[in-house]
């Protein structure tokens, strides 16, 4: 009961930071599809906490039973759609904005994001599960869907918000050499998973047959790969630093309450609190908010002169 609402957990916060991300750079005022992004949202949650028997296929659940949790599985698959769908009306929108990293990363999420979300509803089918459970496919699925997802949701709010929090860009060339290298790697090290999978291999064993060993060594080499990318972002983040790479504009994004900051962040550098535009889902509402917004521009201001 507790696996699956715990994976939404940690992926939901991703959502989130796409669809903000998403928002910025097509430079709209508002989100496209506002209700539907919200009933995709709480529908996830919901059938999030319902859908936790198809990790158990093969205890021997009865017919109905296991038809329910099939198919509640397979139904999840329509609001994450919505959103998937929704992303990329909003990515349509972006122009010539195409050659940001920012938007190379939102397009890599949702790359791996779909390809995990395909082979969860293979998994979803009870009979398919029957052959595949506990196997490296079950692994790959996961991996795609949630380590690969969570990870680069962390890298792509890493970059979008570096310049508010310490006013410092990063080092495009060395931002866009690293998402290469992790693209590259990602997927060297679990594609190959699901073939291992195919073949019945179990996961949680120390020793395999030899026939699976080529298959093996390449996910290392992409494991490999992996990490090095991890250590190379410190390096740019460190890079940004140390050469104060300073900033003239951000990312086209000044339509929300983060664009309207100023870009050389210290310590209380303007008393001044503009206003808040909130969009409602119809109309776009203006008012003062100086308690919350100061509060936010002060944890800003702090995180940025003492880091």
């Amino acid at each position: 009961f507790f696996g699956h609402p715990e994976v939404y957990v940690l992926i939901l916060p991703a959502f989130g930071v796409i669809s903000h991300i998403c928002r910025g750079v097509s430079n709209s005022p508002s989100l496209f599809g506002y209700y539907g992004m919200i009933f995709a949202m709480m529908s996830i949650v919901t059938l999030g906490s319902i859908v936790w028997g198809h990790h158990m296929f093969m205890i021997g659940f009865d017919t109905y039973t296991t038809a329910f949790f099939s198919a509640v599985t397979m139904i999840i698959g329509v609001p994450t759609g919505i959103k998937v769908f929704s992303w990329l009306f909003m990515l349509g929108a972006c122009g010539p904005r195409y050659t940001k990293v920012q938007i190379w990363w939102v397009c890599f999420f949702i790359s791996l994001f779909t390809v995990g979300g395909v082979t969860g509803i293979v998994l979803a089918c009870s009979v398919v599960d029957n052959y595949l459970h506990d196997t490296w496919f079950v692994v790959a699925h996961f991996h795609y869907v949630l380590s690969l997802g969570s990870y680069s949701s962390v890298v792509i709010s890493t970059i979008w918000w570096w310049p508010y929090v310490t006013g410092f860009t990063l080092n495009t060339y060395l931002t866009q050499g690293h998402f290469i290298a992790s693209c590259v790697g990602f997927n060297i090290c679990f594609f190959p998973m699901h073939f291992l999978g195919l073949n019945g291999l179990p996961r949680r064993v120390c020793s395999y047959d030899c026939s699976f060993y080529i298959l093996h060594c390449i996910s290392g080499v992409g494991a490999m790969i992996s990490i090095h990318t991890g250590f190379f972002l410190l390096f740019i983040i460190w890079e940004g630093i140390a050469n104060g790479h300073t900033i003239i504009h951000i990312w086209d994004d000044d339509t929300s309450i983060v664009g309207s900051m100023p870009t050389n962040p210290t310590s209380h550098h303007s008393d001044h609190v503009g206003d808040v535009t909130v969009y409602d889902g119809d109309n776009l509402i203006s008012f003062n908010t100086p308690g919350l917004q100061q509060f936010f521009l002060d944890a800003c201001y702090f995180v940025g002169y003492h880091f």
